[in-house]
């Protein structure tokens, strides 16, 4: 089995991260992704990693109309800081025969080099990189490069802090997070400001 692996806060989920999953089992036909949100990612501090339960929930309203989308706790449940190669090695525990696609941005790719264990890391997962028209990914320059390969993904100005931002400043977020996601924020008041 194939399998990608989605990590990272989800704060919220929105549809920039679910077409980059998609699009990501289309290309590398991948038999399913598990999404895995940090109990708290060492590159966010407390503050903007929210509160973990409704991360996760938000993420399981996000994806669970999605045959091939699960949701993968174990970050959470093992709580403290999120370490890639941590999680890494507990999969390849679980899926000692699966192909394990790590799926990253162009952006984030870029600074592979400086995450813990990053040699540990390609020995457990392909690094499976985005190659998007505004940051285009040159594996052949990339130290990590030869254990990498890419797909590509339609161009959607998405960020999880620029839809905090939005909600904070009182503008809509619809058609940027799903449906069950925005109501969801809009219910509890999730990222609005405080003045």
């Amino acid at each position: 089995m194939k399998i990608g692996i989605f990590g990272g806060s989800f704060d919220p989920p929105h549809l920039g991260h679910l077409v980059l999953a998609d699009e990501a089992l289309q290309h590398l036909s991948l038999d399913k992704v598990l999404f895995i949100p940090a109990f708290h990612s060492p590159f966010k501090s407390e503050e903007q990693s929210g509160r973990v339960e409704l991360r996760c929930e938000m993420l399981e309203l996000a994806i669970n109309d999605h045959p091939k989308f699960e949701m993968d706790l174990h970050e959470v449940l093992r709580g403290g800081t999120s370490y890639t190669v941590d999680t890494l090695r507990h999969l390849k525990e679980q899926h000692p025969d699966d192909e394990l696609f790590l799926l990253l941005g162009g952006d984030t790719f870029s600074e592979f080099s400086s995450w813990r264990e990053p040699d540990e890391i390609v020995k457990h997962v392909r690094l499976a990189v985005v190659n998007r028209p505004d940051f285009p990914v040159d594996l052949s320059s990339h130290p990590y490069g030869e254990h990498a390969v890419t797909f590509p993904m339609p161009l959607l100005d998405i960020s999880s802090s620029g839809i905090r931002n939005r909600v904070a400043e009182g503008k809509t977020i619809r058609y940027l997070v799903p449906w069950q996601v925005r109501t969801f924020i809009e219910f509890h008041g999730w990222f609005r400001s405080s003045g």
